[in-house]
């Protein structure tokens, strides 16, 4: 009787065990045993509820609804990551972890799934054309692995998705043919970038996806002009094209695209002039022209901007303006005044150019400039006093150019001033006595070939204690070397 009794209680106590485990804890603990690492997510115990468990979220009935496990450090695979038991998942972010292997295709049955992660991983192999076939897929984001083309022509219309991002792969041939194969109205965020892609930017991209936000095909191989159908994209916010081979020019249509805020076509070979049309993009917030082989002054027209603009009135209303690089290019002309009102700037590039004229001394009056950069153009004058009023300047390089005359002494006052390079100009007279309560944090002060400076070198440099690199080769300095020197 006794052993009758006891065999009873064993089969309540595994009835009661079976039924604490539910379906989706036994799935959730099957792939965590195939985690490597000491104890990966030890909160998923069958001493703890399923939705306490760390990264899990649940509904109102239990089930689990999302897994939100990012940068938890997780080694492994997804090869058992699949079970029919997820009735109702809708989130998988498994992003920044240390993931490896393919994507298994049997993802494709989680059809509750609305967004899927896997970025930031080490995963490989094609992406399964089978994610094609979840219906309600709103985002889709694998990039950062190390992921390979796809048989892209059995993907099925995702009229769902609103953004795909399959940046920095090993992707290749030409644009994918699916986006191009039917209209989604939905999506806003599509970024291809890092791949290698190649051959034509499609004229028919406006028509498929007519509500694009956010478009980035920058570091591939495409090779064709810009196409001017991408003015009619007109929600259009994040353009980037840079480093591609693009050629033909700056369409001017692109000043037709009224919310555009950041346009990149650097680092391609467009050529050509900067189309005044751009001055139409009143809500431009960043140009990025560099190394795009062009060739012009900058058109006046851009004045008419409101948060961007480029000179002779062009810096008149600008209240946004962070960052202006249209380095490595062959742009001519002076530097307006009007530059004193980009109030906001913070990087101002403007190097490897044909640029004339002085420096302005509405330099001096930009609060929050921090990286000045006007090396490799034909400035000439002097450096303005003004300058030492731009407190917030950390790199300002100003090296093979015309300029002259002395460093002014209100250049103590770039108090967050790290590196300074002055090399290739015709500076003359005694360097100024600078100590560390004037230049905190300079590491690295450059003067060398064609300047003149003359005098002794003041002690004042042995006060600079992040001091780097100091070179003064080629000038006219005479005296000795402060004792202090052979203690730096």
């Amino acid at each position: 009787m006794a052993v009758q009794k006891l065999f009873h209680i064993s089969i309540f106590l595994l009835v009661c065990t079976a039924k604490a485990i539910n379906p989706e804890a036994e799935a959730l603990l099957r792939w965590k045993s195939t985690l490597i690492g000491a104890n990966p997510l030890p909160s998923w115990s069958i001493a703890n509820s399923t939705c306490s468990w760390s990264g899990v979220t649940c509904d109102a009935a239990g089930h689990v609804t999302k897994l939100h496990l990012s940068g938890f450090g997780l080694h492994g695979t997804l090869h058992a990551f699949y079970s029919a038991a997820y009735q109702n998942l809708i989130k998988i972010k498994l992003n920044s972890n240390n993931l490896v292997g393919t994507i298994p295709a049997n993802i494709s049955l989680l059809l509750t799934l609305t967004i899927l992660d896997l970025s930031n991983n080490n995963l490989v192999g094609a992406i399964p054309y089978q994610l094609s076939k979840l219906p309600i897929l709103v985002e889709v984001n694998l990039g950062n692995n190390q992921l390979t083309s796809p048989e892209f022509d059995k993907f099925l219309p995702m009229f769902s998705l609103k953004l795909l991002s399959l940046a920095n792969n090993n992707l290749s041939g030409t644009f994918p043919q699916f986006i191009l194969n039917y209209t989604n109205v939905r999506m806003q965020f599509l970024d291809l970038s890092g791949n290698d892609f190649s051959g034509l930017l499609p004229d028919s991209l406006p028509e498929m996806v007519p509500r694009l936000r956010y478009l980035d095909l920058s570091a591939n191989g495409f090779s064709s002009v810009i196409p001017r159908s991408l003015s009619r994209l007109q929600k259009l916010e994040i353009l980037l094209l840079n480093e591609n081979n693009l050629t033909g020019g700056i369409p001017e249509e692109l000043g037709l695209v009224p919310g555009l805020r950041v346009l990149s076509l650097s680092d391609n070979s467009l050529g050509g002039f900067i189309p005044a049309s751009l001055g139409q993009l009143q809500l431009l917030e960043q140009l990025n022209i560099r190394n795009a082989g062009l060739v012009s002054t900058l058109p006046p027209e851009l004045g008419n901007l409101t948060n961007l603009g480029i000179p002779s009135e062009m810096f008149s209303n600008l209240t946004n303006l962070a960052v202006f690089d249209v380095a490595k290019n062959l742009l001519a002309g002076s530097i307006p005044s009007q530059i004193g009102n980009c109030k906001e700037i913070i990087t101002l590039l403007l190097s490897n150019n044909n640029f004339t004229g002085s420096i302005p001394v509405e330099m001096g009056s930009l609060p929050n400039l921090q990286f000045l950069v006007m090396s490799k153009n034909h400035f000439t004058g002097v450096i303005p006093s003004h300058i030492g009023n731009a407190t917030s300047l950390k790199f300002l390089a100003i090296r093979s150019n015309h300029l002259d005359g002395e460093l002014p002494a209100t250049m103590s006052a770039l108090i967050n001033l790290v590196a300074l390079i002055l090399s290739g100009n015709k500076f003359t007279g005694i360097i100024p006595n600078i100590d560390n309560r004037q230049l905190p944090s300079a590491k690295v002060a450059k003067d060398k070939n064609d300047n003149s400076f003359m005098g002794e070198l003041p002690s004042a440099f042995c006060q600079l204690p992040l001091l780097q690199l100091l070179d003064l080769s080629n000038n006219q300095l005479s005296g000795e070397l402060p004792g202090c020197f052979w203690y730096l």
